[in-house]
């Protein structure tokens, strides 16, 4: 027989822990998003949303066993927490690496920047942290390896940018060697940084020279911080559908981390501390390989802002995500019944979820609000399962143990022989638990 069942505490501790898991996952973002790759993160971001929400459902159901039952609580809950970790924390870790590996997923070569603008920082502080110019030997490099196709234009910026070289199609290797000697021209760093007159020159030169059908990419380098006005001087980006590759020289300069970071944040690209000016080579490698990155809690920029495939797939892998979350809740419990009830709840969960990411990210101003809004609604809806899926009796079947199928499980055992009054040994007993 069936039966639908509420645990209110379970209801109210599954909301806090989603909270809890959403303040968590955008202190990650924060500190990792942009130079974590996002595979790794959106695993890290899930699994301890899933670990903090089943602790929760844990500790209530503990508290008020209203779904297990009493004998669940004085024979089995040990067990829960044993499984905890494995259960949630690994298993959701997996599914969002694995989820984000397949949302990420390109192919082809067809949204990878065929036009690159270098702004490389000459103030007055560079004298200190790249004193050997190796931020201009490494433009040098990468204007090496670009291929014939590709154009790319140099400014160098302090509270003036200076155009080095115009967008110039890379056509031979004499055309890549007169822009890498025109960089050994430039003078020695002086005056103050202004980071958004640098980005604003940098898209007026590229809103000129723009060629139908060809996308383009700016790669930003400093050591410091300077009052940006970002609505006004990313908008263009973000209309353009243009990355800023930020990387960050002096990881002792926090204000000016945080500004690279979310400028590239903002408008798709990927930032990269590289700490010491010699990994800078390193950085450019790595932007001109990996081209776009995007991850499944964040606005989708460039040519998948509107793609209506990444809609969907965004969608259909957080039902996933609410499946996998509602089947871990129902291994904690041990109780296959549950399992099913949880898994099946927890996918209506993830689809209300995914619609609320995928229509509230796309041009948000404020998309950690549209992130806590969605994973507070999946926690509610989640707690709600048993009274969504009614809930098989363990005892009219072959016991409710995931563990153990089949013939029964020693729980579905013990509660059948003491709803009769015997023992597990078939004696008679004077006392029932209750």
């Amino acid at each position: 027989m069936k039966q639908r069942k509420w645990n209110g505490l379970l209801t109210v501790w599954s909301v806090i822990g989603g909270f809890i898991g959403f303040i968590i996952g955008e202190i990650m973002l924060a500190e990792w998003e942009g130079t974590m790759h996002e595979t790794l993160l959106m695993g890290l971001y899930f699994g301890q949303f899933a670990l903090v929400v089943g602790l929760c459902c844990l500790l209530a159901e503990v508290i008020s066993p209203q779904l297990n039952g009493r004998s669940w609580r004085l024979r089995y809950a040990r067990d829960g927490w044993k499984l905890l970790v494995p259960a949630t924390l690994l298993l959701l870790f997996a599914a969002g690496v694995l989820f984000q590996f397949i949302y990420g997923l390109q192919l082809g070569n067809r949204d990878k920047p065929q036009d690159y603008v270098l702004l490389i920082d000459m103030s007055e502080s560079m004298k200190t942290t790249d004193p050997e110019k190796q931020s201009i030997q490494a433009a040098q490099a990468l204007i090496r390896k670009l291929d014939d196709r590709k154009r790319v234009a140099i400014y160098t910026f302090n509270e003036q940018p200076s155009q080095i070289y115009p967008l110039t199609q890379l056509k031979d290797a004499g055309t890549r060697e007169q822009i890498a000697a025109k960089l050994n021209t430039i003078g020695a760093p002086v005056g103050r940084t202004d980071i958004g007159r640098a980005l604003t020159e940098a898209m007026e030169h590229m809103e000129k020279e723009r060629v139908p059908n060809r996308r383009a990419a700016v790669i930003l380098i400093s050591d410091g911080f300077s009052e940006v006005d970002k609505a006004k001087v990313l908008t263009p980006y973000r209309l353009q559908q243009t990355q800023v590759h930020t990387i960050g020289i002096d990881s002792t300069e926090k204000e000016g981390i945080q500004l690279l970071q979310s400028i590239a944040v903002e408008t798709g690209g990927t930032f990269h501390d590289v700490k010491r000016v010699e990994g800078i080579t390193g950085a450019f490698d790595q932007i001109y390989q990996n081209g776009k990155r995007w991850h499944l809690m964040n606005e989708r920029v460039d040519t998948a802002a509107s793609n209506e495939y990444r809609g969907l797939l965004r969608v259909a892998l957080i039902l996933l995500i609410g499946a996998m979350l509602g089947l871990s809740l129902g291994v904690v419990f041990d109780n296959r019944y549950l399992a099913k009830s949880f898994a099946i709840g927890g996918a209506v969960a993830g689809l209300i979820a995914g619609i609320l990411l995928e229509t509230g990210l796309q041009g948000s101003e404020a998309p950690f609000l549209v992130r806590g809004f969605a994973d507070m609604v999946l926690a509610f809806v989640l707690s709600l399962s048993t009274l969504l899926v009614a809930v098989g009796d363990p005892n009219a079947g072959s016991g409710a143990g995931l563990r153990r199928g089949g013939g029964g499980t020693r729980r579905g055992q013990l509660e059948q022989g003491e709803s009769r009054g015997r023992s597990k040994d078939g004696l008679p007993v004077r006392k029932q638990f209750r």
